[in-house]
């Protein structure tokens, strides 16, 4: 199935990118802000100038990292002072003390940051004193009805076989094509 591009989201995060302003994606929880930082994560990856430091942890390969210093340590192994990095890190508050990496790493040059979280810490004015300096709340919303339509295009033209709707969904798709 094809993924919706967000045009509108990656704009407004390309703007904040190279101005040393650490990149907030907050929003609830399955609304895409893992899917948009990777859209940024593979358009980055294809210039051979940039190195990208990806960090989800939601995978258990990073399991690991749970302290600034764990951070620290992966993105120092990490880091090529010779290219431009993009340090992109998914649900962050699994990292106890975060914040003391990330105050450290917005300084380097040729670096840029993007962060994701969900949680009610990271949806609050806290994050402010937490991150302190120059960052940038992007707050990423569901799909449009719009983006929703272009979804379901994509979603028809997978082979019906393949296709993971459940007969409520198929209800509720049938009773808004005789609403419209």
């Amino acid at each position: 199935m094809a993924t919706i591009i967000r045009q509108s989201y990656i704009d407004k995060i390309e703007k904040y990118l190279g101005k040393e302003t650490i990149i907030v994606l907050v929003g609830q929880r399955r609304v895409g802000k893992s899917c948009m930082m990777k859209m940024i994560r593979d358009r980055k990856k294809a210039d051979d100038c940039n190195n990208i430091i990806f960090i989800d942890k939601e995978k258990r390969e990073f399991d690991n990292i749970q302290t600034y210093q764990d951070l620290n340590d992966y993105i120092g192994e990490h880091f090529q002072s010779d290219k431009h990095n993009y340090i992109l890190i998914d649900e962050i508050q699994d990292i106890k003390e975060f914040e003391r990496s990330i105050r450290s790493y917005r300084t380097e040059p040729n670096t840029d940051i993007i962060i994701t979280g969900s949680n009610a810490r990271m949806l609050s004015n806290e994050l402010s004193t937490l991150i302190g300096g120059r960052y940038k709340e992007i707050y990423i919303q569901s799909l449009s009805y719009n983006e929703f339509l272009e979804f379901l295009d994509s979603y028809w033209a997978v082979p019906q076989e393949q296709q993971t709707i459940t007969p409520a969904q198929m209800r509720v798709l049938k009773c808004a094509e005789i609403y419209i």
